[in-house]
């Protein structure tokens, strides 16, 4: 299980947020109509995700030289292809903006089947 605690990022609001816009339902900041985002909010939810790893090793078991210690081993990470929550980051935050947690993987489940031999 990987595991990461909540907390509070802290870059500013996104523009045009919690009721600043000068029209209603538009993304142009300066006024006091209320905008497309509302209740903007610096807390980050608490994060889990579940990897699985199962693995076997054939050993000195086979008669055959050529399949004694061979490991097979299956490997799924983020089993339930959990995807980080929605966050805002600004330019200045390093790298180009986006609507993501830098700090969190976004690949989703991804799954290996790892084959190994030791002469």
């Amino acid at each position: 299980m990987d595991y990461q605690s909540h907390y509070y990022n802290t870059q500013n609001a996104p523009p045009n947020v919690n009721n600043q816009c000068v029209a209603a339902g538009v993304g142009v900041g300066g006024g006091t109509f209320a905008c497309p985002q509302n209740n903007y909010s610096n807390l980050e939810p608490p994060w889990y995700s579940f990897d699985l790893s199962v693995g076997y090793d054939t050993g000195e078991d086979p008669a055959n030289n050529y399949l004694k210690h061979i490991g097979l081993q299956l490997v799924i990470q983020d089993i339930f292809d959990k995807h980080s929550n929605f966050e805002y980051k600004a330019t200045n935050a390093g790298g180009p903006p986006c609507t993501c947690n830098p700090t969190r993987p976004d690949f989703g489940r991804q799954v290996s089947f790892i084959v190994t031999k030791t002469w």
